[in-house]
């Protein structure tokens, strides 16, 4: 085996030894800290964010229709009939208003329960999407 030798300055009898040089250290590059990147897309959280945008539109614009279904069943709209020949045959104006009034009626609680039932889809969705988004990114 080789062993090193220490660099030993040369005894000189009264005079002081010369100092040794020693070679300058080395300067090496610093070793690079590589760390996560965060200018690219994160598909998986842009579909979620995505979803739950379209999903929170659609509650949205269904409350909306709830609110008018729910005006609309209370304070129907009143049809207007312009003269008295638009009134079927064995039925007096007032009950053709009346039923006009019950088809009106019959016709927002299609509506409200279509909204309602369209919203109790999106409102889950739109919950599960939002809150797996959420995990990933915190």
């Amino acid at each position: 085996m080789a062993t090193a030798k220490k660099a030993v300055a040369p005894k000189v009898s009264g005079k002081r030894a010369a100092p040794v040089k020693r070679a300058a250290p080395v300067k090496r590059a610093a070793v690079p800290v590589v760390q996560p990147r965060h200018d690219r897309v994160d598909w998986r959280s842009l579909y979620l964010y995505a979803v739950s945008l379209i999903t929170l539109m659609v509650c949205l614009f269904t409350v909306i229709s709830i609110i008018n279904g729910i005006v609309d069943f209370v304070m129907p709209q009143p049809e207007y009939f312009y003269d008295s020949s638009s009134v079927p045959t064995g039925m007096t104006k007032e009950s053709y208003r009346q039923q006009l009034e019950d088809d009106s009626q019959r016709r927002a609680i299609k509506s409200l329960i279509g909204s309602v039932a369209l919203f109790a889809a999106a409102l889950p969705l739109y919950l599960y999407h939002w809150r797996t988004a959420r995990k990933i990114n915190n």
